[in-house]
Parts: structure tokens; sequence; C-alpha cells
């Protein structure tokens, strides 16, 4: 390769070439393909559930059974749980052994959770 190089003696020579006309006809030729493009895709996008695979009846069925399992699911999972009133409280607690109750008593007691605002107040 040579040291000095000289671009003053490469020229205005074009290694490539388009044909005669190429690009007086350009911007019809884009604008022609973009809007075949969007005729196509507005086309597609119209029909496309017409075009799929599965039956209107199909899909009409698969959306009716979601809907369906939806509610099925909250039901059987979401049920409400009835209210117990302290007298009911009263005789699940009457029930239990002693020694269970004063368990119960004694970690009711311990909890500082349930009985640091008394202590707070007793101060």
């Amino acid at each position: 390769m040579e040291k000095e190089f000289d671009f003053t003696n490469i020229g205005k020579r074009m290694p490539y070439s388009v044909p005669d006309g190429f690009f007086d006809k350009l911007e019809e030729n884009v604008m022609v393909e973009v809007r075949g493009k969007k005729n196509e895709d507005k086309a597609t996008a119209k029909f496309s559930i017409l075009r799929s695979p599965f039956s209107i009846k199909q899909i009409l069925f698969a959306a009716a059974a979601a809907v369906a399992l939806f509610f099925g699911v909250q039901v059987m999972f979401f049920k409400s749980e009835p209210q117990h009133d302290f007298a009911s409280i009263e005789q699940a607690f009457d029930n239990l052994d002693t020694e269970d109750q004063d368990y119960l008593l004694a970690v009711y007691d311990e909890d500082l959770f349930i009985n640091e605002p008394y202590n707070e107040q007793e101060k």
C-alpha cells in the first residue's frame, strides 16, 4: 500500500449506476407502495376475526365459558363467612378443656399488641 495517497487522483466517477429516470419516478413508486400497504393493513385488520381458524360460534362459546368460570370461582372461593356473635364465641370457649382455656388466657395476657395500649394508660 502506498504511504502517500492523493485523493485528487481518484476523480468523480460513480461506482454505481441506476436506470434512466429512476429518481424522477422514485417518489411516485414509493407513494404507490405505501398506499397499497395501508389498504392491505386496513382490510386485514377489519376482517381478521372472519379469517381466524375458529368460527364465531366457537369464539362466543369460549367467551361465555370464561365468564361462567370467573363467576364460578368467585362464588366458590370468596364466600362471605358468617358473623360470630359474642355468645357463640363464649360457648366455644366453654367447650374447651380447662388446660386449653388457661393457655388461651395466658397467651392473651402476654400479647403485647393487645395489652400495650392498656399498659400505657395505666402509667
